[in-house]
């Protein structure tokens, strides 16, 4: 919430002052500024402020203000996210939301969930072209998204078209780490249209070779359409559509990049198609109905070739070294209604409700084969889920805002799962002082795999229950008078149970899934921001999780034992910044991230147990407008070349420079 308060350090005067919760422009710091609205962690759009759960917003003029090609590097920025970058910089990236599994964040387009089938996700080389907002929603949001919505979701909004004629913009950006690390990124946009007809579309490129001395060669096209329609007074329609596409070298075993030697060969490549039809009709004013369709096309390839790292009294641990393909398909296309019914109570309807109310359909087919040294095998599952839903806003008098809901969900195969939630927002000083609660309950379905699947070395085990969590968390907001200083504080708790391991089969010597195991999160997320004058803004964060394993049946135990924290979880991450307008058109952000201490496997997966040191980076941007259509930057990561590891044996990302120039002719 407080990482995109940086201010529009370039262009001025496009957007409404603070209209995505991002600091004033001309606007000075005691001026009135509307919440944002947020559209991820409520069934209808809901303002910022009444909503009792942690949200974070990165707006246009933040994402501008700090340009970055990749949404991973965006993300790093906000409260009670990290990062995992088990494979190294330009390995497989995953998000992790308070501690919770990379499994228990849902990641969405445009209101299009891209994790594959069992929750997982990967971020690798996804860049943000023709994005105008990432929104972020932290606690139990199944009873919203479904599956997966552990531990939060996230969520990337594709720009508007803006009523008037064409505009075209381009982005264009090189540079290089100390080391290797050279890297490119372009990005063409064009936007326009009329009151009844408006377009947004982008096409981008992004290339980084990667720090090792075999080149990653991580490579991305991405290209995106929005339209939006009004056909009739009453009727809305909102279609969505975007490509990204991802191939990738990938040099660094599990072991890591100094103990075994670097594999030229593995590579994988990832292929998405996403999109979205919504129409949306106004029965009256009062009465809202939207139908959306959407589907997920997400084609994942794997390949390696032996190349004879098979010493086992130089490596006495295991190194995957083996002639292996693999290819997952997955087509998941789905349907959704919602209504709402807005009313007024009391006098002169101080207060209000929104019931909102629908149902939704989705249906996943997985096709997976693999070749090579493990011999062919080809296997095809499909599975359908239903869920009903209900909600309730409230806004009950001048002081207090209510949220709650359920939805009940049913995958094939599985038990209904019934996933309450509520919140309440108190303003016990209007304008000064605000407190909330909050609270949930989520799930996790298991992967079609773990349910169907059935094959030399595995038993499908059909009576697997989802994973679920409950959780609770409090805050508090303080803002003085004219908003030239805003502290956060909040404390969660949440606790998984019934997780799913892979386990010997009670006969034979085959594997199955059963739900063993608890884990639990706890934290505090403080914000804070201030304005010290219409040029000069500092703000900061800081997240503490304390993530702990309660019961490690099915595991060993000597890799997870009991009451030891969960791997590859640091227990601090935080940013500082500080913004300043020197003139007019020049405009510098400088900003530290910190990473704490975390465990990690010397093997990644397996391996002993080790502790990374903290570590903090320095990033210094700056800008230059050129004239009212062109801005140059300059981006310094790592400025002081801090050396640290984001996994055991795999060192970050050294000093990289980044000059870039952005036009709007």
């Amino acid at each position: 919430m407080l990482a995109l308060l940086l201010g529009p350090i370039i262009g001025r005067a496009q957007e409404p002052a603070r209209g995505d919760s991002t600091p004033r422009d001309s606007v000075r710091p005691g001026a009135y500024a509307l919440p944002p609205v947020l559209v991820t962690a409520s069934r209808v759009p809901m303002s910022q402020r009444d909503i009792g759960f942690a949200t974070s917003l990165l707006g246009a003029r933040y994402l501008a203000a700090e340009p970055t090609p990749y949404a991973a590097r965006a993300l790093t920025f906000l409260p009670g996210v990290s990062i995992d970058e088990g494979s190294g910089p330009g390995g497989p990236t995953v998000l992790h939301l308070r501690g919770g599994e990379e499994s228990f964040a849902q990641i969405l387009f445009d209101g299009v969930p891209i994790n594959i089938s069992g929750g997982f996700h990967d971020l690798q080389g996804v860049t943000l072209t023709n994005v105008e907002r990432i929104e972020v929603a932290r606690g139990p949001l199944s009873a919203l998204w479904g599956a997966s919505a552990m531990s939060g979701a996230v969520q990337f909004i594709t720009r508007q078209g803006q009523t008037g004629p064409a505009q075209l913009g381009l982005l264009a950006e090189g540079g290089r780490a100390t080391e290797h690390g050279d890297q490119t990124h372009t990005e063409l946009t064009l936007s326009g249209g009329t009151e009844r007809l408006r377009y947004s579309s982008g096409v981008g490129f992004a290339y980084n070779r990667g720090i090792y001395a075999f080149a990653n060669d991580i490579v991305t096209g991405d290209m995106s359409l929005r339209l939006d329609a009004r056909p009739a007074e009453q009727w809305t329609l909102t279609a969505t559509a975007r490509y990204i596409d991802v191939q990738a070298h990938l040099p660094v075993r599990d072991p890591g990049v100094t103990r075994v030697p670097l594999d030229p060969n593995q590579r994988d490549g990832h292929y998405r198609w996403l999109g979205s039809l919504s129409a949306g009709w106004t029965a009256t004013p009062t009465w809202h109905h939207r139908l959306t369709a959407r589907v997920l096309w997400d084609d994942f390839v794997y390949r390696d070739q032996k190349d004879g790292v098979t010493d086992s009294t130089s490596y006495p641990f295991f190194v995957f070294d083996f002639n292996f393909s693999f290819r997952s398909t997955l087509l998941r296309p789905g349907l959704e209604y919602v209504g709402s019914n807005a009313l007024r109570l009391g006098k002169a309807g101080a207060s209000q409700l929104t019931v909102s109310y629908g149902a939704e359909w989705q249906r996943e087919s997985e096709a997976n084969s693999q070749a090579g040294d493990f011999g062919p095998s080809h296997t095809d599952l499909d599975r359908s889920d239903e869920a009903v839903f209900t909600e309730v806003q409230g806004r009950l008098g001048p002081r207090v805002s209510v949220l709650s809901g359920a939805r009940l969900e049913k995958f094939q195969g599985l038990t209904a799962e019934l996933l309450p939630r509520a919140s309440v927002v108190v303003a016990v000083v209007p304008d000064r002082l605000a407190l909330r609660a909050a609270a949930g309950r989520a799930f996790k379905a298991p992967n079609v795999d773990q349910q169907f699947l059935e094959n030399p070395g595995t038993i499908p085990n059909p009576n697997l229950k989802p994973e679920n969590s409950a959780s609770w968390e409090i805050g508090a907001t303080v803002t003085t008078p004219g908003q030239p200083l805003t502290v956060a504080v909040g404390y969660f708790h949440q606790r998984y149970d019934d997780l799913i391991r892979t386990v010997p089969a009670d006969t034979g010597s085959k594997q199955t899934n059963k739900n063993l195991g608890r884990t639990q999160s706890t934290g505090v997320e403080v914000e804070l921001e201030r304005w010290w004058s219409e040029r000069w803004r500092t703000g900061a964060n800081l997240t503490w999780v304390n993530s702990k394993i309660l019961d490690n049946a099915g595991l060993s135990p000597t890799d997870y034992p009991v009451g030891s924290t969960v791997p590859a979880v640091p227990r601090v991450t935080g940013n500082a910044y500080l913004a300043t307008d020197l003139t007019r058109s020049f405009t510098t952000v400088a900003r530290a991230t910190l990473v704490g201490r975390q465990t990690v496997f010397t093997e990644r997966f397996t391996g002993q147990r080790v502790t990374l040191d903290p570590y903090v980076l320095l990033e210094l941007v700056a800008h230059w407008r050129a004239s009212s259509t062109f801005d140059v930057y300059a981006r310094l990561n790592n400025l002081l070349d801090t050396g640290y590891e984001t996994a055991f044996d795999r060192p970050g990302v050294p000093r990289t420079g980044v000059l870039g120039v952005r036009a709007t002719p």
